[in-house]
């Protein structure tokens, strides 16, 4: 049940503006394949599992501790990064710099986003199986 309501509640809760800009350009014709990819949705979808397992796991008494600590710690490593790469996407468009590869920063976000659900997603299957016994 607790991997359930993390799909409901977290995955599609964080996909939200991903589904958005998919509506967008269904509905408006000048809607173009590059729009509905956007670098920011992907970092703050990454941001939003991270916080997630944060929270879930800071006051769940789990038995192996040490695996407790690296999902926290990678956690908040990968929000760290995630935080950077929103500085600067934010600062490039404050700036409207045309300098900074708009792509590789798009293929660096999806690509963390996946991981990051990726583990999320096992860490809340461990948790399922532990909250089962």
């Amino acid at each position: 049940m607790i991997k359930t309501k993390w799909l409901i509640y977290t995955v599609l809760i964080g996909l939200m503006p991903f589904f958005i800009r998919v509506f967008i350009v269904l509905f408006d014709k000048r809607g173009s394949f590059g729009y509905l990819f956007n670098e920011i949705d992907f970092i703050s979808f990454g941001l939003i599992l991270n916080l997630s397992v944060i929270n879930e796991l800071e006051d769940k008494i789990v038995a192996d501790k040490v695996w407790k600590s690296r999902v926290i710690g990678f956690s908040i490593f990968s929000i760290l990064i995630l935080s950077a790469i929103l500085a600067i996407v934010t600062y490039s468009d404050f700036n409207m710099n045309k300098e900074l590869n708009r792509n590789s920063i798009k293929i660096c976000a999806i690509l963390l986003a996946v991981v990051n659900f990726v583990l999320n997603y096992a860490v809340y299957n461990k948790l399922n199986v532990l909250n089962d016994e």
